[in-house]
């Protein structure tokens, strides 16, 4: 019964956690700091498995944004393991 009860104890907590960072994702890009890193008005909001990128006049900024003593998770880690081993390329589809 007491194991019960933590663990729905425990998942409340991640699930509030969770939404927690989530919410903070959307209004980022409108606080002031925001503006030491990307222009607001280039970020555009993905969700996953990154944040967002931003397309400023002095390069392209994948942005994560988190909260408290959340980590990136193994998509997000491959990603910016992509974008620093520069093996990011362009691709033009036409139909």
């Amino acid at each position: 019964m007491a194991q019960e009860r933590y663990t729905d104890l425990e998942f409340t907590y991640k699930s509030a956690a969770v939404k927690h960072g989530q919410h903070w994702e959307q209004f980022v890009p409108f606080m002031d700091d925001f503006t030491k890193v990307a222009q607001r008005e280039n970020f555009v909001f993905i969700g996953m498995p990154i944040d967002g990128i931003s397309f400023d006049d002095d390069g392209i900024k994948f942005i994560e944004i988190k909260t408290g003593k959340s980590q990136l998770n193994q998509k997000q880690r491959q990603v910016k393991d992509h974008v620093q081993k520069k093996q990011v390329e362009w691709i033009e589809l036409r139909f």
